[in-house]
């Protein structure tokens, strides 16, 4: 017992020394004791700067770009800096081969060029309250249970009440979002702001913006300008308004001032954003879980995937184009996925895990509240009993499911509905056909064969449940190529005249034998009917566990612990500095574009260098962009605590000024969501000098530049 309390103490002990692991809630600054943590690490100016209900800080400054990164407000009129892969979907969906957007790059010159993004956002947080007791009061009123009292469902129920309830109903794109945290134990309201009027200001070329592609992402050191520029547009009252030529600029009270100065070694630096997820209070079992049921699975089908689509892209510049987005969103998933699993054996993450369930074990012993006792034990049993029926499901998703040729349930339903009850045919015809075109008719036949063929096999030889889709049941992966060819070459839906023809004739029996329609049929109930129940059963168990379990490590820790990333505004602070990832091997903090052209490849379409900027290199002409000895900085490292949906959020000074944007992070601390680790854990960030050289003097879109304020 003796050696478990000290293994409990040492803990602690170890958690207070590492300044830099958090992403704050600064909400909550005064009760978590921050200001003096920021004060000490060297923040220069007030932590009202930072967060501040009653006047301008930086709340104001840093919002949600599109759904899922972060961008900040850089100019009085709306200029929005954020990644280059933050607006890669937005810039490809208006990309075409005559105007190639996203390979060619985008510079406007002047802000009538400036071009519309459907669909692209921009949120703003307007305002943050606890509602802990109001939701726990609710709840109980309802007679819920923990796991209802956190679902999306309950508490989406309760916006509109208390958006009427707060005074800001009125304003224009207002949305008020209630979150749980720190498993459940707390819950914070947020009330947002929307404009979906953004328009492309720059991006730069892909040979600049994500030089190294899928090869260099999560890798150090790093040479790519990863980001684009944007703005904010409003009405004539400066709110909310669709897209309109008459629209202007956002009038902004607040933005970011930025820095020419450069950084150096141990600088403070500070990041505010909107960190995706973390799950840092998992037990080992939990993380077992993880790693072997939800990334295995994944990253070793989604490997073979991107070989593939790569070898497809590298042959023509159509597929590079069409394929690009997909290419970039699975080959950062996969790569997380599979270096967070090289990153938990490498770090011993699954013994600190066992050596915290001894403290807790220990804490729980001592404690008075008797659901503390066998809580571990409860969330192992749930774990062994469910990790199979995951594993199967993310092997699923990543093989059958990651076939294109598939339409939607509810397009299938609809027209079959309107087949059996003989009502309104006409119109189910219509509505089927334009499902059809924006769903699957543009679908490359061939190439999505390819895949399906490829993937097969990673089921057949993998999955570990009896149940499989009766499809595939006993089947080699040579019969599966026939299964297939059926699909792709004898289906009424492998193009729109023969799908024309089928539809305006076909049966129910005849529709419902067609090798596609009976495919997906399976494809999409198989997964309702054995693992969709078994994982809603697993999710209400957990959450149900978790809130127990999390709340206990809360105590233990005597709450200074800050709560799990769940994409609401974070502040994490630290310094500038290297690292090193094993023996013998040590990263400087800093790149410049000297290492672009080491690593240049001309037999990589990854590593080709751009020749207008290799123009510039050689002449040295980086005008004040350039460093004392005259080089052009391009990325850095900071030890500040991030996650995905940090991407494009804003790298600060200890004056709070603009000095970079975080990008990435680093390979060896890809279990970081897990456990931070302040050893390995690095933020890559591009360094703002390079971001204006490309804007300023490579791409020409001095107007905009010349609107910031610079140091």
């Amino acid at each position: 017992m003796k050696k478990i309390l000290l293994t409990f103490i040492a803990l602690v002990s170890a958690f207070s020394a590492k300044a830099d692991e958090g992403m704050w809630l600064l909400k909550l600054m005064e009760q978590q004791h921050l200001a003096d943590s920021l004060e000490k690490a060297g923040l220069q100016i007030s932590p009202n700067d930072l967060y501040n209900e009653n006047a301008p800080s930086l709340r104001d400054v840093v919002g949600i770009f599109g759904n899922g990164c972060t961008g900040e407000i850089v100019s009085s009129e709306g200029l929005v800096l954020t990644n280059n892969h933050c607006g890669f979907s937005y810039v490809h969906d208006i990309s075409t081969m005559d105007h190639n957007y996203l390979y060619e790059g985008f510079f406007a010159k002047i802000r009538a060029e400036e071009v519309q993004c459907p669909d692209l956002t921009f949120t703003f947080v307007i305002r943050i309250d606890d509602v802990t007791a109001e939701i726990e009061k609710i709840a109980k009123k309802k007679k819920v249970d923990f796991y209802t009292m956190q679902s999306y469902d309950f508490l989406s129920g309760l916006t509109d009440q208390m958006l009427k309830k707060s005074g800001l109903s009125k304003m224009k794109g207002i949305s008020l979002r209630i979150v749980p945290y720190f498993g459940g134990n707390q819950f914070y309201a947020f009330y947002e702001q929307t404009y979906s009027d953004v328009r492309l200001v720059v991006n730069p070329p892909m040979q600049i913006g994500q030089y190294g592609f899928n090869q260099d992402n999560w890798m150090w050191p790093r040479h790519n300008a990863d980001f684009a520029m944007f703005r904010v547009y409003a009405d004539k009252d400066g709110q909310p308004a669709e897209f309109a030529e008459d629209n202007q600029p956002l009038q902004c009270k607040k933005w970011l001032p930025v820095s020419l100065q450069g950084v150096k070694e141990n600088d403070y630096t500070m990041i505010m954003g909107f960190p995706g997820r973390t799950s840092r209070y998992l037990t080992k079992s939990q993380v077992e879980l993880r790693c072997g049921s939800i990334n295995e699975p994944i990253n070793m089908a989604g490997e073979a995937e991107l070989d593939f689509m790569k070898q497809q892209m590298d042959s023509d510049p159509a597929l590079a184009l069409k394929y690009a987005d997909d290419y970039m969103s699975l080959g950062n998933r996969v790569k997380n996925y599979g270096g967070m699993n090289a990153s938990v054996k490498s770090t011993h993450l699954l013994d600190i895990k066992a050596d915290e369930e001894k403290a807790f074990r220990a804490f729980a012993a001592q404690s008075d509240k008797a659901e503390y006792s066998d809580i571990i034990d409860r969330i192992n049993d749930c774990c062994a009993t469910y990790k199979d029926t995951i594993y199967d499901y993310n092997l699923f998703s990543q093989t059958f499911d990651a076939q294109s040729m598939l339409m939607r349930k509810s397009s299938i339903t609809a027209f079959t509905e309107a087949l059996e009850s003989g009502k309104g045919l006409e119109l189910a015809r219509k509505n089927f056909l334009d499902a059809y075109t924006r769903e699957i008719c543009s679908v490359d036949l061939v190439y999505d064969e390819q895949k399906m063929n490829l993937l097969t096999p990673y089921w057949i030889e993998n999955h570990r449940l009896d149940a499989q889709p009766s499809f595939v049941k006993g089947k080699t992966a040579e019969e599966m190529k026939e299964y297939f060819r059926q699909i792709f070459h004898e289906s009424a839906f492998i193009n729109r005249k023969t799908a024309e023809a089928f539809i305006d004739t076909c049966t129910l029996e005849q529709f419902n034998a067609d090798p596609l329609i009976k495919h997906e049929n399976i494809v999409l109930n198989f997964p309702q009917k054995v693992y969709k129940p078994a994982i809603a059963d697993y999710n209400e168990t957990i959450t149900n566990l978790n809130r127990t379990y999390v709340g206990g490590l809360c105590e233990m820790y005597d709450w200074a612990k800050s709560p799990d990333a769940n994409f609401t505004l974070r502040m994490t602070y630290g310094h500038v500095g290297g690292y090193d990832p094993r023996d013998a091997v040590h990263y400087d903090w800093k790149t410049t574009l000297t290492g672009m052209m080491e690593k240049e490849n001309p037999k990589d379409p990854d590593y080709v260098i751009d020749e207008k900027l290799r123009s510039f290199y050689l002449n040295k002409n980086y005008g004040r962009y350039a460093r004392p000895d005259g080089e052009l900085p391009t990325c850095f490292l900071t030890n500040n605590d991030i996650t995905g949906g940090n991407s494009g959020s804003p790298v600060l000074n200890a004056k709070g000024e603009l000095i970079g944007l975080a990008f990435d992070g680093n390979i060896e601390s890809l279990s970081s969501d897990l456990r931070f680790n302040p050893a390995l854990q690095r933020c890559i960030c591009v360094d703002i000098r390079y971001v204006l050289f490309i804007c300023d003097l490579y791409g020409g879109s001095s107007y905009a530049v010349d609107e910031m304020t610079i140091r």
